[in-house]
């Protein structure tokens, strides 16, 4: 999955390195704080051009949906809870880990995707208490989309229903991923999950959410290798929905002038 075109990923790559270089010169001309933190904020900017928040209880799936998501098994799976907190996934030439808060990590990895948007991999909703405030606070304010991943063995659980309540007045755009549908007998069982997961989602929200069905696990082993199982996976439809959402000029546009307009 591809967001930018060949001429915004040129304008993208030539504003970071202006502001890099920016950047060097303050400080060598003793720069002050003030300055170089303003800088440093453009610069993030950038560095998370789209942001998507990932939420949802720790056995809905959330780590294989972002593996799917960038095509590579980059992030541990399991049946109890793999993460404990806020990761937050951008590009590096290689693979590093860095503590930047006690319980907040950035995780850089070689994949093209991360170049045009970051991931906040959070804990589960069931185990999200001690991270509830940094996460209202510092990314729901700045995602783009947030995705909310579900399983179709336990749709919408009462913590999952909690958190999305917590942030339903920040008024942010909420897509429902019903994940898992693999282990679902037949299209009628699907229909039947999709339908409570709509219905209750427009319950708590007061507002109609996009619900997409698939299977991370089929769709990571179709983008390395196993192609037949592409179609089933339903990955599709939901990757060009994320492309479509944040590929609109204009918003593109306002993310390129905002750090110019800070450095300037």
């Amino acid at each position: 999955m591809k967001i930018l075109n060949d001429q915004q990923e040129s304008t993208l790559q030539r504003e970071r390195i202006f502001l890099n270089d920016l950047q060097l010169e303050l400080v060598e001309n003793n720069a002050s704080k003030e300055d170089l933190d303003s800088l440093k904020y453009s610069i993030r900017q950038l560095d998370d051009l789209f942001l998507l928040v990932i939420v949802g209880e720790f056995n809905s799936g959330k780590s294989a949906f972002i593996n799917a998501l960038l095509g590579q098994q980059l992030l541990k799976e399991g049946v109890t809870p793999t993460t404990s907190q806020i990761n937050i996934l951008r590009y590096g030439e290689k693979r590093e880990n860095h503590l930047v808060e006690k319980d907040q990590t950035v995780l850089l990895f070689p994949v093209e995707l991360l170049s045009e948007l970051s991931i906040v991999d959070t804990p589960g909703t069931n185990a999200i208490i001690r991270q509830h405030e940094e996460l209202t606070t510092h990314f729901v304010p700045r995602a783009d989309l947030i995705l909310f991943v579900t399983s179709v063995d336990r749709p919408f659980t009462e913590s999952e229903r909690s958190f999305m309540q917590s942030i339903r007045d920040w008024g942010k755009k909420v897509v429902i991923i019903l994940n898992k549908i693999d282990i679902l007998a037949d299209e009628e069982e699907l229909t039947q999950v999709v339908n409570f997961v709509q219905e209750n989602a427009q319950t708590l929200m007061g507002r109609a959410l996009d619900v997409f069905p698939v299977s991370a696990r089929q769709a990571l082993r179709a983008k390395n290798g196993e192609t037949n199982l592409w179609e089933a996976s339903r990955f599709g439809a939901l990757e060009a929905y994320i492309r479509n959402s944040l590929d609109q000029t204009g918003q593109i546009r306002l993310k390129f002038m905002n750090p110019l307009g800070v450095a300037a």
